[in-house]
């Protein structure tokens, strides 16, 4: 498998002889609909002994210049995706010159360079919604085209918005039926202020990728798995308002344990929304509340 950075003007160091098969598509929030077009691309590619080509949006937002906020970063895509084994992961960077590119000489590219022969796309998928072509005619007159329903949710079209506003409201348990995992964030554990172990409450302080979009803030039943093993835990997302902070920071307590994990890449994931974050008069009363928020915990993991 080849990770490339694509660029209409770059030659790809790919085998050109060999027919592929293209999932086409941003894939920033890899829910349901998702899934399901990377499924059917490498079902095609299996059957018809095609390489397999998932083509997928960077972080990068090149007009606005900057990076954006993503619920899955680039790197976590990446990782997931890898499940599937395409061939090739082209990033599709978000810079003028890409996105400059007709849709003929987008078609001509992947047709005559790429070798694609076969396209699989969302029904929603579109390239230039500004000049008012029909992408799925064009797309059925070029390619063999796999055209895949939407999936919905309580009668909403599944998509990343969708995903953002669950998040945005904490309801996690709703984020797991729209993309089938639980929602998590991946990081290094690093030193925090160590105020935790003074009070019997030492937390896991993530250093999360800055790209990764903040859900709600607040409390969480989680997970946090540590070398390959799932521990149950509580996390705190927020700014730590008894400390006045403004940088948001991602802490987890892992439930009868008391291993040195410092310097570990962890994965968390989260389960239930237990509380907003509250401002207390003492260091002393959040602590109280923690423990009420681990009672909470055990009775959720029932242990």
């Amino acid at each position: 498998m080849k990770i490339i950075e694509f660029d209409i003007d770059f030659r790809l160091p790919l085998n050109k002889e060999k027919e592929k098969v293209i999932a086409l598509g941003k894939f920033i929030g890899f829910h349901k609909g998702h899934q399901k077009i990377f499924k059917k691309a490498k079902e095609i590619s299996l059957k018809e002994n095609k390489e397999l080509i998932i083509m997928l949006y960077s972080d990068y937002d090149g007009f606005l210049k900057d990076y954006r906020k993503s619920i899955l970063p680039l790197e976590t895509r990446l990782k997931i995706i890898k499940q599937y084994n395409p061939d090739y992961i082209l990033i599709f960077e978000e810079n003028k010159k890409n996105y400059e590119i007709t849709r003929e000489d987008f078609f001509k590219y992947l047709k005559d360079y790429l070798n694609v022969k076969n396209v699989v796309i969302g029904k929603n998928f579109t390239l230039n919604k500004k000049d008012g072509k029909d992408d799925l005619l064009e797309f059925k007159q070029n390619f063999s085209l796999s055209l895949l329903p939407l999936e919905k949710y309580n009668g909403q079209i599944i998509s990343t918005k969708l995903l953002d506003l669950i998040l945005i409201e904490g309801k996690v348990e709703e984020y797991k039926k729209l993309t089938n995992f639980n929602y998590f964030y991946q990081g290094k554990i690093i030193p925090g202020k160590l105020l935790g172990t003074k009070y019997k409450t030492p937390t896991a302080n993530v250093s999360v990728f800055s790209s990764l979009k903040t859900p709600r803030e607040g409390i969480y039943t989680s997970y946090i798995t540590v070398d390959n093993l799932k521990y149950y835990s509580i996390t705190s997302i927020s700014t730590n308002p008894t400390f006045d902070e403004k940088k948001i920071s991602y802490e987890t307590f892992i439930l009868k344990f008391n291993n040195n994990i410092y310097g570990k890449e962890v994965t968390v994931e989260l389960l239930k929304f237990i509380r907003e974050p509250k401002k207390f008069r003492t260091i002393k009363l959040l602590y109280d509340e923690i423990e009420l928020d681990k009672k909470r915990a055990m009775n959720y993991f029932n242990i």
